[in-house]
């Protein structure tokens, strides 16, 4: 698992999951009121430290009490540096303008809450500790229904030993008597204590002087994975990490037990620093000797802290030694070879430092080149095996150079496969050739006509006329405009003057009289066919815009003069431009 994942898992598997409740005095006397020195600012930023200090997992619970009680923040879960900074929030927003200290009804409501809190169904694997954070002695003057603070000694019986009490005296004088009666009480088994600090200038170092009061000391390790990658003989591994916490400071030797006595050894760490509640992976090194067999071998990782409160940790390692094996040459050259032939024989050397036998197969452009000799699996020795190597060329292979790999598989799944590269020449006689070209030649000629036809849906006879017709003009001018004589002047075919260009005077005898003309042209774009007219005198207007060279689509209108035509070219209307007034349906 993760480092973040195993920092979870600990803290909520050990018992170091900690529910503060931090009970803090806000009466007047706090900001140096009546004469005292004024320690609020110290005690808020010193409780801020406290926050830093609590652990993931933890929860706060803050009151604040003088005259009253008030719940400021209740059982805020510590998961992440913002549930922090809501804490701080919270602290840094307390003021101390209270009157009285009313001591006993913050004792009160601490213990009611954790009474709450030993309800839940996880409380066995919880620890509540109340810390009270008070300059003076209680005094409850003018408040009707007091509570005084032996008036919960009640409470605290039936708390039955669970919470953990501190009173942190905060004043320059000793603490009252009652404080420290209470935190003596039978009822609290042990569990209470007044602490001295005056001015609240330690509080930082509150948590961690308590901590150790509450949770038994533990670590936790574990490998950050399962398998180990398979290692060499005479090498040196660096990649196992231990994932390790611990929930109090404390350092750790590290010792390697060989169990098979394989001569493994641990080159580093021999000892770690731990943090309290800092996940760490603990990068380990182990040296193989060269002389190890291979194989899988036994190892044991222990962990001792020097802190005798904390039990060993062991680790047992499952490390696989593969054996040693290398070839040569690294590269082989077999030359050229004719079709149909086989090539010169080469030897491969194989020096291995375990028996059994090998398969040879053959990787990456070897298409139709094929192993000739060796047939079958070989034998390989300890020691230095030779292997003859021949390859032979197919009839109908391709001329070119072939670059492959031949790769040696030993049987022994501990053993690395080894890799040769080969490379070899196939020559395809002349005649052949000139066949073999000719066809390959026509067979793309008719394969691209036959894709040509097909996309666009036409015969081969249709797409040469299409060539022929390919600067030609297509469509129909349509004369609307004087009304023409007879129908066969009311369309003129522009396909059938087979031109790539053509002046309207030349087509219609009226466009003579209004002193215009235009010509109609082709022009090609992006591999399609398309017709613009331009002005060649006068002023002509196409669809009653004005124009010198303009591109026509399907049912575009063309004035000149007093001549009106309507150019039609089915399948060619105008695209859909927006903001043009145009919709399609």
């Amino acid at each position: 698992m993760s480092i973040s994942q195993f920092s979870r898992a600990f803290a909520q598997n050990s018992k170091g999951g900690i529910d503060w409740i931090v009970v803090i005095d806000t009466s007047a006397s706090m900001r140096g009121a009546g004469g005292t020195k004024n320690i609020f600012p110290q005690v808020k930023s010193s409780i801020t430290q406290f926050v830093n200090t609590a652990r993931l997992g933890d929860t706060v619970t803050i009151y604040n009490f003088d005259s009253d009680v008030t719940l400021q923040a209740q059982e805020i879960t510590i998961r992440t540096n913002p549930d922090r900074g809501k804490l701080k929030q919270i602290i840094n927003n307390l003021k101390a303008d209270g009157i009285r200290t009313h001591t006993g009804k913050a004792v009160q409501y601490a213990l009611k809450n954790s009474a709450r809190l030993n309800q839940r169904p996880n409380a066995a694997n919880r620890t509540v500790s109340i810390v009270f954070l008070t300059d003076g002695l209680e005094d409850i003057r003018g408040i009707s229904n007091p509570v005084p603070i032996p008036q919960n000694n009640q409470l605290l019986r039936e708390q039955q030993c669970k919470p953990y009490v501190f009173f942190v005296s905060l004043g320059q004088t000793e603490h009252e008597k009652q404080l420290n009666k209470f935190a003596n009480h039978p009822a609290l088994c042990g569990k209470g204590r007044v602490l001295r600090d005056p001015g609240g200038i330690r509080l930082n170092k509150l948590a961690h002087n308590i901590r150790p009061v509450l949770i038994k000391p533990q670590i936790d390790a574990s490998l950050s994975a399962i398998n180990l990658p398979p290692v060499l003989p005479g090498k040196t591994i660096k990649s196992i990490r231990i994932n390790s916490i611990s929930n109090v400071d404390t350092k750790v030797n590290l010792q390697l037990k060989d169990i098979e006595k394989s001569g493994v050894k641990l080159v580093s760490p021999s000892t770690v620093d731990l943090i309290a509640n800092q996940a760490i992976a603990i990068p380990i090194k182990l040296q193989i000797p060269a002389n190890t067999k291979g194989g899988i071998r036994k190892l044991r990782l222990v962990l001792q802290a020097t802190n005798k409160a904390i039990a060993p940790q062991t680790i047992d390692l499952s490390l696989t030694i593969k054996p040693q094996l290398s070839v040569q040459p690294k590269k082989l050259d077999f030359g050229s070879v004719v079709t149909g032939k086989t090539s010169e024989i080469k030897t491969l050397v194989v020096r291995s430092t375990i028996s059994g036998t090998a398969s040879l197969k053959l990787q990456g452009n070897f298409q139709d080149v094929s192993l000739k000799q060796p047939s079958e699996t070989v034998s390989l020795t300890v020691g230095e095996t030779k292997i003859p190597v021949q390859f032979k060329a197919s009839e109908s292979s391709f001329e070119g150079k072939r670059i492959f790999n031949v790769v040696v598989t030993p049987d022994d799944p501990l053993a690395t496969p080894l890799t040769t590269e080969a490379e070899i020449q196939v020559l395809i006689p002349l005649g052949r050739k000139i066949i073999f070209w000719s066809l390959l030649i026509l067979l793309l000629l008719l394969i691209a006509l036959t894709i040509i036809c097909f996309i666009q849906r036409k015969t081969p006879w249709e797409l040469l006329q299409d060539i022929r017709s390919r600067k030609h003009l297509e469509g129909e001018l349509e004369l609307i405009e004087p009304q023409p004589i007879s129908p066969e002047e009311e369309y003129i075919s522009l396909t059938h003057q087979q031109k790539p260009k053509v002046n309207l005077s030349a087509l219609i005898p009226a466009i003579a009289a209004t002193n215009c003309d235009a010509e109609l042209i082709v022009n090609w774009q992006s591999g399609k066919k398309y017709v613009y007219i331009r002005v060649l005198e006068g002023v002509i207007f196409v669809n009653n815009e004005k124009i010198t060279t303009y591109q026509l689509y399907d049912e575009d209108t063309i004035g000149l003069g007093n001549v009106k035509l309507r150019f039609n070219w089915l399948g060619n209307q105008r695209p859909y431009e927006p903001n043009s007034g145009l919709e399609n349906f």
